[in-house]
This record gives structure tokens, sequence and C-alpha cells, in this order.
């Protein structure tokens, strides 16, 4: 098993196995119609992806801010 692999599954068990494939699926979903909505677009290739790789790198840290400050909800 790779060191990648190791992580993900210590992920698993840490946040549960149900939960972690639920967030992953929906991820998976999420980035299979944004690419797909991209698609027919007239961008060329390259700036597709350099438009996506800038998207996705916004919504990580603003993940990452998220859970390091979580907002109170009422």
């Amino acid at each position: 098993m790779t060191p990648s692999e190791q992580k993900i599954e210590q992920y698993h068990s840490i946040v549960g196995a149900d939960t972690s494939f639920r967030f992953e699926e929906k991820v998976a979903q999420a980035v299979l119609e944004l690419a797909e909505s991209l698609e027919g677009n007239f961008m060329d290739d390259e700036s597709k992806v350099d438009y996506a790789t800038h998207v996705f790198a916004k919504m990580l840290d603003d993940l990452a801010d998220f859970l390091e400050h979580p907002r109170l909800m009422n």
C-alpha cells in the first residue's frame, strides 16, 4: 500500500467510512458536472485547465480556512 493510500485509509477510519464515501462522491459528482459545463465553452483546453485549477485552489483555501476557523451557526 502506498503512503497516499495509507493516509486515505487513516482518514476513512477517523471520519468514518460512510461519511468519507459520501463526501468523496459529492465532490466527485460536483467536479464532473462543472467540468462538463466548461466543455462547451469556447476557451482552449489549456485555459479550461488553468481556470479549473484556479477555482479548485480557491475552494481548497476556503475549505481550509473554514476548518481552521469554523463559524458558529445559530
